[in-house]
């Protein structure tokens, strides 16, 4: 039987990814732990397991910008562990402010 390799592009984006996965990880487990230390989260509990798709979801997102500003490996780790940081709710607020001042003010 014939073996299907994968294509360039995919074995690129998995290696890729492999090796920003852990960044975003490391920058979820922060922000959980400063949680813990706040008193607003107990450390085992299912949000633990909530920041794992958060993780994937911010190398994903932070490869792509680091990929469309042709950012160098440290600056796409820098990018992917910003975004990972921040996360979903921490980049919508940061995306809506950015694009509240470029935006003109309501005129009635």
């Amino acid at each position: 039987m014939l073996e299907q390799q994968p294509s360039p592009e995919v074995k690129t984006l998995v290696s890729g990814l492999a090796g920003l996965i852990p960044t975003a990880m490391l920058a979820r487990f922060l922000w959980h732990h400063r949680l813990v230390r706040l008193g607003q989260r107990r450390f085992w509990s299912r949000d633990l397991l909530w920041e794992c798709p958060t993780a994937a979801f911010s190398a994903v997102l932070g490869g792509g910008v680091a990929a469309h500003f042709a950012l160098g490996l440290m600056e796409t780790h820098a990018v992917v562990g910003i975004c990972a940081w921040l996360g979903p709710r921490g980049l919508e607020v940061a995306l809506s402010r950015f694009v509240a001042r470029g935006t003109p003010p309501d005129k009635d």
